[in-house]
């Protein structure tokens, strides 16, 4: 049963998702979820119906965002919860984010028709309407629709992914400085799928980020579609003994490709545990 379990890692429309907040509250509901928490990728924007949507009382919502970011050169994810009403330095750093997410999409088009691919800059911004924050799945299911590769995954894999030919890098802020912008706003920062950043000491980069301010890492999540070496164990040794909140969630975006809610979760009271980080974090502040 999952009356007692949160997913604490979820994506909109307003990002890369394809499901509206509120539609992701019903799909919560429907399962039986205790918790959820919206983490849209460089965007705040579907907070505001994720958190005023009408629901059951038993459902607990996280206000969250998922933030793009790099460690000495390699690319990290940072989690914020909690995240209050009108951040206002959060909100300026996210647009600047938003908006190279948004210059980066025709230059991916560009390099799609250069391979012969036909795909055009209207169609993707019809695909775009609804999202603050753009990525690589929108095209990815674009091509998908126009039968130009058969699944998303194919689309990543062969075109789209990091080093593949119409891959174009996104611009990230700094790992630290995401952390601390997110402690400064009152938000608990937590390390995304830490098994993604690529040849990490992970016990090294925990004990560096905490020293910064992290609060928790991510340890509850499914690699199962990307290409990891290391597993979730290796996580769980890198963090004994040090004090970090243990979160997780299905990472999904409402499509197969990422899994479905409630794939993943984490006991309801870890909400608790992040609640009181923010309590702490806003007093301290």
């Amino acid at each position: 049963m999952l009356r007692d379990r949160a997913d604490l890692h979820l994506h909109s429309n307003y990002s890369d998702g394809v499901q509206s907040p509120t539609e992701i509250i019903r799909s919560a509901e429907k399962i039986g979820l205790a918790g959820i928490a919206l983490t849209d990728h460089d965007t705040l924007d579907g907070l505001s119906e994720f958190m005023t949507a009408t629901t059951s009382n038993s459902l607990k919502r996280v206000p969250g965002v998922e933030i793009s970011t790099e460690t000495d050169g390699r690319e990290a994810h940072v989690l914020g919860y909690h995240v209050p009403e009108k951040p206002v330095m959060l909100l300026k750093e996210l647009h600047n984010l938003a908006r190279a997410r948004q210059r980066r999409i025709p230059k991916m088009v560009n390099k799609l028709q250069e391979l012969g691919y036909d795909i055009s800059h209207a169609e993707v911004q019809n695909a775009l309407r609804n999202a603050s924050s753009p990525g690589r799945p929108h095209v990815a299911r674009l091509l998908v629709k126009k039968g130009l590769v058969d699944s998303v995954e194919e689309a990543f894999g062969k075109l789209l992914g990091a080093g593949k030919p119409a891959y174009v890098r996104k611009e990230r802020m700094d790992t630290k400085r995401a952390i601390l912008l997110l402690r400064t706003e009152g938000a608990v920062p937590v390390l995304a799928h830490p098994l993604t950043i690529p040849n990490a000491n992970l016990r090294e980069l925990f004990i560096e980020l905490l020293g910064i301010g992290l609060e928790g890492v991510e340890i509850e999540y499914d690699y199962g579609h990307l290409d990891v070496k290391r597993k979730k164990k290796d996580v769980r040794d890198a963090m004994e003994g040090l004090d970090l909140i243990v979160t997780g969630g299905s990472d999904s975006h409402g499509e197969p490709s990422h899994g479905h809610i409630g794939d993943v979760t984490v006991p309801v009271s870890v909400i608790d545990e992040l609640h009181e980080a923010a309590r702490r974090i806003r007093k301290s502040g």
